[in-house]
């Protein structure tokens, strides 16, 4: 375990991280915000680059009536880009990554979707962005998987920190889908919140070439909130930057494959203790993903 000094996890400037955004051609112009869309209790962002070809219809009421949905991870399906790691099967060490939202840094993983276009973070890393860009493996500012650019993004409208959930949808790469480059792990809805996890996260620091991904592991307990949140105690050193990085569930040793069952947000004290403060995966957020997927 590597970690020490747990803060609050926040979006950080990206200037204050050392990071420069990539250029997109896929990125709307600086005159045109992204169009909003609000029903069900969902918040829906269109990229105006691409809104003629994406069409987002979250549903209204989830088709899980509280039972436990996971859904299996996805294996890479073609060759990586040249010079990128190769992949055997999906592992979370490259499907988590650095997440740009055109005014801080969070972090985001890859999820299993439909359309394996899907990455998962949590909604205070959305709400106000305005051009998202994705770095898969993303290590010390080096992003070996390139940075993908978005088309459409969800979040559950409903209090924080339970609450702090999204979903944003990548345009395509050089014609291939994230998922079939690196892979997705599982994800999964209304998991029993007491399973063994772990959490990934990016502190942004400066300069990008000290960023790394640290990582926790212990056995969560229901937070305060109602519904409640994962709380682990031994999470120290996820700092701002850290937000929306992977809350998971069965990991592998051996190959790194997980399933996400929520994400990290922020930290706080009760109880006596300093806990690392995670939303959990319910009907709610099955809904903005069943639309993503869908997207």
């Amino acid at each position: 375990m590597r970690m020490r000094g747990l803060l609050a996890a926040v979006v950080v400037s990206v200037a204050a991280a050392g990071l420069v955004a990539p250029v997109s051609s896929a990125a709307p112009a600086k005159s045109a915000g992204p169009i909003e869309r609000v029903g069900g209790g969902t918040h829906v962002l269109i990229n105006p680059a691409n809104a003629a070809t994406t069409t987002w219809t979250p549903e209204t009421r989830s088709s899980l009536d509280g039972r436990p949905l996971k859904i299996h991870a996805t294996e890479p399906a073609v060759a990586p880009t040249s010079g990128a790691p190769s992949l055997a099967k999906a592992s979370v060490w490259v499907t988590t990554g650095r997440l740009l939202t055109g005014g801080g840094v969070c972090t985001a993983n890859v999820v299993s979707s439909a359309n394996r276009d899907v990455i998962a973070t949590a909604r205070h890393c959305v709400e106000g962005g305005s051009d998202f860009k994705f770095a898969p493996g993303y290590d010390a500012g080096n992003a070996p998987y390139g940075w993908w650019s978005w088309r459409s993004a969800g979040w559950v409208d409903a209090p924080a920190p339970q609450g702090d959930i999204a979903f944003i949808v990548l345009n395509t790469l050089n014609g291939r889908h994230i998922a079939d480059v690196v892979g997705a792990t599982g994800i999964g809805f209304n998991q029993p919140i007491n399973n063994y996890a772990h959490i990934i996260g990016i502190p942004g620091k400066t300069p990008a070439a000290q960023e790394h991904m640290l990582w926790c592991g212990g056995q969560p307990v229901a937070g305060p909130e109602q519904p409640s949140t994962a709380l682990i105690d031994n999470c120290n050193g996820l700092s701002g930057g850290s937000s929306g990085g992977p809350f998971f569930v069965n990991y592998d040793q051996t190959d790194g494959s997980a399933v996400q069952t929520g994400d990290f947000v922020t930290g706080y004290s009760w109880q006596g203790k300093w806990w690392a403060v995670s939303s959990y995966y319910r009907d709610d957020a099955y809904n903005v993903f069943n639309g993503a997927q869908h997207a």
